[in-house]
């Protein structure tokens, strides 16, 4: 009798605690346990139901979070970040490059009325890091200074909000332009690029506007009229004094929208102009429907259709980057609304003059594919850049030798015909693909797929600062390289 109590409360000690065990870790809403059978019964907790492991806590030595203790903690921003910080290295290239064209705009002197404006540095420094980090939003940005050690690191304390931000990246693209100049000033003295081939490349990124606002004519001057209408009927409405500034608002907002369509509706005749010399250059002039067709964004007036990599067509700009082929450094960046098609020699001049400025050799070689190797770019190349060798595979064209000399060809056609299969040149333009594209699968793989502005201007200095710290990013590189073979 006594062996057999002694198994019934061992029994029941064990069910208990496997009671205790299944009710912490299984949720379960009863558990009926048969002490004599040693079987236990469990019904399952519901999803609405809560469960109270209190009970189960209580026979575990654990440690468990205290989220109420008060703390003194003694630090200062520049404890916050390690030695070797990404953040530290950006603001110590920042601070090695002129940045003299951001304080151009600046108002604020010492002993006049005024605050203080926010150092251009700290803002360029924000914008590069935060372009590094797969973010090109104002917006978060804001939100990163307040919360990210090492966005604070870089603010060093000051109190810096979305508009500033987003004023500083809408600057002239001619600042930005000098930004990069400088930036490959710095390189070039650490002796870090010495390029004299380079290779160009374009690709498309999506605008900030939709097929919603892609209109015709009809629908522009349709679109005209109802904000007309509206606007009238504001200035007509009797409203109370607490409704005023609301009226105000609506009709600056109206205005705004209004002067948009009405930039559309003159750029819809600026494109009504190009495809008819474009139908013409072809030997295929448009015809009236298809100039009714034409159509304008009034969202973003300057974009285009194109086709994107994944074949789909979008709302887009082509941006154009011109690459080092030994450093993979970007030289040269233009944005354009047209094809590839025509954009080299463009391209060229920046470049050139660019090289000119901060003392380094002319280009002697310059690489595209086949998209720029039209009879403009060719001829264009060679009469503004004799001494630099233009080179672009032909298109392959069903029983058409391309090496074959025309009567009506030029001598910088010959020239370029007689580089086709030619082994240097081969070589040459291996290199193409892992350095014109290189660049532009980096801004991509960091997120940049989207323009977050609008307009033109706005558009070519996001580019710009994209391609400062796609450079910024190379400095380093280059750099460790240059150290590890020392």
């Amino acid at each position: 009798m006594q062996s057999e109590e002694s198994d019934n409360k061992l029994k029941s000690l064990v069910i208990n605690d496997l009671n205790l065990f299944l009710r912490g870790y299984i949720k379960v809403e009863f558990l009926v346990v048969d002490y004599v059978s040693a079987r236990i019964y469990i019904n399952p907790l519901n999803s609405s139901q809560v469960m109270n492991n209190s009970s189960l806590v209580s026979h575990y030595k654990i440690k468990t979070p205290t989220r109420n203790q008060m703390e003194i903690q003694i630090n200062c921003l520049d404890s916050l970040l390690p030695a070797n910080h990404k953040a530290r290295n950006v603001w110590e290239f920042v601070n090695t490059m002129d940045c003299s064209p951001c304080f151009a705009l600046l108002n604020t002197f010492d002993g006049s009325d005024g605050r203080p404006a926010t150092s251009p540095q700290v803002l360029l420094t924000l914008w590069i890091y935060s372009i590094l980090d797969g973010n090109m939003s104002a917006r978060k940005l804001e939100t990163l200074c307040k919360h990210h050690d090492a966005y604070k690191w870089i603010a060093g304390g000051l109190h810096i909000n979305r508009t500033t931000l987003a004023n500083f990246r809408a600057l002239n693209p001619i600042f930005f332009e000098d930004l990069l100049t400088n930036c490959l000033a710095v390189m070039f003295k650490a002796g870090l690029i010495n390029d004299t081939d380079f290779a160009q490349d374009g690709t498309r990124i999506k605008a900030n506007a939709g097929f919603n606002s892609f209109h015709t004519e009809n629908g522009l001057e349709k679109t005209k009229k109802e904000i007309k209408e509206y606007i009238n009927n504001l200035k007509k409405a009797r409203n109370y004094a607490y409704d005023k500034n609301k009226q105000k608002r609506q009709e600056r907002i109206a205005q705004e929208r209004l002067h948009k369509v009405e930039e559309a509706l003159k750029l819809l005749e600026k494109e009504r102009e190009i495809k008819n010399e474009n139908g013409k250059s072809n030997s295929e002039p448009p015809s009236e429907d298809d100039l009714k067709k034409v159509r304008v964004s009034t969202t973003d007036p300057c974009v285009r259709k194109m086709k994107m990599g994944d074949g789909g067509f979008r709302l887009a700009y082509n941006v154009q980057v011109a690459t080092g082929m030994d450093s993979r450094v970007i030289f040269g960046v233009d944005v354009v609304t047209t094809l590839d098609p025509g954009t080299s020699s463009r391209m060229m001049a920046q470049v050139h003059s660019r090289l000119r400025k901060i003392a380094m050799e002319a280009p002697k070689n310059w690489v595209g594919d086949c998209a720029y190797s039209g009879k403009k770019d060719v001829e264009y190349a060679a009469k503004l850049f004799p001494n630099c060798r233009y080179y672009a595979p032909p298109k392959v064209k069903k029983g058409i030798d391309p090496q074959k000399h025309l009567k009506s060809d030029s001598a910088a056609i010959k020239k370029w015909r007689d580089l086709i299969d030619k082994e240097e040149i081969k070589a040459l333009y291996s290199k193409r693909c892992s350095t014109a594209e290189f660049s532009n699968a980096q801004m991509k793989q960091r997120g940049w797929r989207e323009f977050l502005v609008r307009g033109i201007e706005k558009v070519m200095s996001s580019a710009l600062l994209n391609a400062i710290a796609q450079n910024i990013t190379r400095y380093f590189d280059l750099k460790s390289q240059m150290y590890a073979t020392t």
